[in-house]
């Protein structure tokens, strides 16, 4: 017998994120039964195309499917809102040692993604996840600032300036911790980074 809507609730997972835009929660991605190992195909892009939602007012959970690509960076990715926009930044792709520094965009009215910053090794912020991301408005224009991060340290960016960098010890020794600052500009699409 199959589930009522109502009764609907999404799957276990971890290292996703849940944000609020008006009266309801938007969750995404995640590590979670069956995603598949590798960088992308046709069954990770299905899993990954599609948005948790759940109404505040009454609770309920739906899970609605999205158009566009989503990102690549399902685990551990950061998530701002501004306005009817989440963003994503970065994550790992749940496999091997893929991490990205990609940004996207999501529209809650439209559920369709779009890539504002494709991932790339020769300009920072470093490929990575764990980092922190939030949304501020300086002098009436919309920024998205990334803070920090998690990222192999044989594969990345060239660093930035004034930021720090740690080699983690024991099993994670081939990753680094970081302060990096970076600030995007959404007006723009320009990436900046802050100089300590």
């Amino acid at each position: 017998m199959a589930a009522k809507a109502a009764d609907y609730q999404p799957v276990k997972r971890e290292n996703h994120s849940t944000v609020r835009v008006g009266d309801y929660l938007y969750m995404w991605g995640g590590a979670q039964p069956g995603l598949p190992e590798v960088h992308n195909n046709e069954e990770k892009k299905s899993m990954c195309s599609v948005m948790e939602v759940c109404h505040l007012r009454t609770g309920r959970w739906e899970q609605k499917p999205t158009t566009g690509n989503p990102p690549l960076g399902v685990r551990g990715y950061a998530a701002a809102t501004i306005g009817r926009e989440i963003f994503y930044f970065g994550g790992h792709c749940n496999h091997d040692d893929c991490y990205h520094n990609s940004l996207y965009s999501f529209n809650v009215d439209t559920f369709n993604w779009k890539e504002l910053s494709p991932t790339t090794s020769h300009h920072g912020p470093m490929m990575k996840h764990h980092c922190g991301m939030i949304a501020i408005k300086v002098n009436g224009e919309d920024y998205l600032v990334v803070i920090g991060g998690w990222a192999p340290s044989f594969d990345n960016t060239p660093k930035q300036p004034g930021a720090q960098y740690s080699e983690a010890k024991g099993i994670a020794s081939s990753r680094q911790r970081c302060n990096e600052i970076h600030f995007y500009k959404l007006s723009t699409g320009q990436s900046t980074y802050s100089l300590y």
